[in-house]
């Protein structure tokens, strides 16, 4: 298992990113992730607009998780109409 951290950014509106937020938890439980943490960095200006939007909500998740499910949990998740951006980074302790 190696540790991960699972970026995302959703969509600015409370009820969007309270759905959101339990969809990439039950993905990540799902697929065998043990999620260790989360930080919400809350609601920031993007960069450039993504989907047409202008603000996102920026959540990161902390996770352990096997390397195999870690490209799947990626694939996943950007299918999701919640989510704005997501990344996978694998994290060195």
């Amino acid at each position: 298992m190696r540790h991960y951290e699972v970026a995302c950014v959703f969509r600015a509106e409370d009820d969007v990113y309270n759905r959101g937020k339990e969809i990439v938890k039950n993905e990540l439980t799902g697929l065998g992730a043990v999620i260790t943490g989360e930080e919400d960095l809350g609601q920031r200006s993007l960069a450039y607009p993504v989907k047409k939007e202008t603000r996102g909500h920026y959540l990161v998740f902390l996770a352990d998780m096997d390397p195999a499910k870690a490209k799947l949990i990626d694939e996943t998740l950007r299918l999701k109409q919640e989510l704005l951006k997501v990344m996978v980074v694998n994290k060195k302790k």
